[in-house]
């Protein structure tokens, strides 16, 4: 393989191999791709954020319904996503559901 910039990264993770193989596969019915592209970009977005981004305790305390307490921490950044074309609007429903701190930018190009 070519040599990739540093900001990239290829997934090695068994469970997103295994859905890309049964993506590319032309007896995949239409239904089934579209679950697969979902289940895609979750991988993808836990992968790709797990890197960028970090947690930080806000001071507050929560307590769990068994009463015992702990320190609330949240993500201390914003991420923005912008989809190129149909198969990146097509991750990003699955992306923007799992992290709702994420903001997305939409962009239409009309000839």
């Amino acid at each position: 393989m070519s040599s990739l910039p540093a900001n990239v990264a290829i997934s090695s993770h068994p469970c997103f191999i295994s859905k890309l193989s049964l993506l590319r596969s032309a007896s995949t019915p239409p239904k089934e791709t579209k679950a697969l592209v979902h289940e895609l970009s979750l991988i993808l977005a836990t992968e790709a954020l797990g890197r960028a981004l970090t947690v930080e305790k806000t001071g507050e305390k929560g307590v769990t319904p068994l009463g015992v307490s702990y320190d609330v921490e949240k993500v201390t950044k914003s991420i923005a996503l912008v989809p190129i074309l149909r198969s990146g609007l097509g991750m990003l429903e699955g992306t923007i559901g799992f992290f709702p701190f994420l903001y997305y930018i939409s962009t239409s190009i009309w000839f």
